[in-house]
């Protein structure tokens, strides 16, 4: 049994006329008596009591006429799920990226635009620091991660990734701290005597990485007096005047009206975003989110491969 033999049935089951039928259908009368009578001979019922004059539904005819419309009606809704996800709006796209990373304008601007645009895509957001993002999309485990890196992430086999933004470092204090008389950039080598609030170990290793190599780069070690497990931790213990903190502006963002940030002079305080994806994902979910991030800022439009 074809769907099409449904079709032909529901169609002369509602004009109960045979030529009427055929001109809904498009086809010529002959044919479509053919295949309704096929139809019946595999059911083994009979369906139509036909005569010259008219035709009407059996018992068994009214009654398969009802289960026929419902498998029409399932089998349109299969077609329209599969058409929907072929185009990329339904399925679920798991992203992994950094807890701060939403607060940057081009990242959350297009999980914005994502949801709009696609609401019956179940859109999961998984927050880890960046090797654990790699390792996550290496395994399928992720479709994309959003990483940071200074240059361009070392990469497994298989992956491409694409810088979104550069941010700049900035320095968080008390509004009644000294340096905070200054207006404009601070360089790095003014920290020299600070007491610093630092990154925890379930930060990841990229931001406290570049932060002490700048420190270094400045002629200095940093004095860590705290250590932060979590971006909101930061601004709190810099709000309780237990040092300053050199972070990324997108950290910065999350306010406290006794914390304010002042951008890093130094030619080298800027982290760099990048999206990661598989190679050979085609899945059009990954796409329509890679191309939202492209769309809202591309610095270098460049891909670039695992080395």
């Amino acid at each position: 049994m074809e769907l099409r033999h449904l079709r032909y049935f529901v169609v002369v089951a509602e004009e109960l006329h045979f030529g009427r039928a055929a001109a809904r259908l498009g086809i010529s009368q002959p044919p479509l008596s053919q295949q309704i009578k096929a139809l019946e001979i595999e059911l083994g019922t009979q369906l139509l009591e036909r005569s010259t004059r008219r035709v009407d539904l059996t018992e068994a005819g009214r009654l398969f006429l009802a289960a026929a419309r419902t498998t029409l009606d399932q089998a349109e809704r299969a077609a329209q799920v599969a058409s929907r996800a072929q185009k990329g709006e339904l399925g679920e796209l798991s992203i992994g990226m950094f807890p701060s990373a939403p607060l940057i304008p081009v990242v959350g601007q297009s999980i914005r635009t994502f949801r709009r645009k696609f609401p019956d895509v179940q859109l999961r957001l998984d927050e880890s620091e960046s090797r654990e993002q790699i390792r996550a999309l290496a395994n399928g485990r992720e479709h994309i991660a959003i990483t940071r890196s200074a240059a361009a992430p070392l990469l497994p086999a298989g992956l491409l990734a694409r810088e979104l933004v550069r941010e700049r470092f900035v320095i968080i204090m008390r509004r009644d701290h000294p340096l905070a008389r200054q207006r404009g950039r601070l360089a790095i080598a003014a920290l020299r005597e600070e007491a610093f609030v630092f990154y925890g170990p379930q930060m990841g290793v990229t931001l406290p990485g570049q932060v002490m190599a700048l420190c270094r780069k400045a002629g200095f070690e940093p004095a860590i007096s705290q250590i932060a497990s979590a971006n909101t931790t930061f601004i709190g213990l810099v709000a309780a005047g237990l040092g300053i903190a050199v972070v990324p502006e997108a950290m910065a963002r999350l306010r406290h009206e006794s914390v304010i940030a002042r951008p890093a002079l130094d030619p080298g305080a800027i982290t760099s975003v990048w999206v990661v994806r598989r190679q050979q994902d085609r899945s059009p979910l990954v796409s329509s989110f890679v191309s939202l991030l492209s769309a809202a800022h591309q610095p270098t439009g460049e891909d670039k491969p695992a080395s």
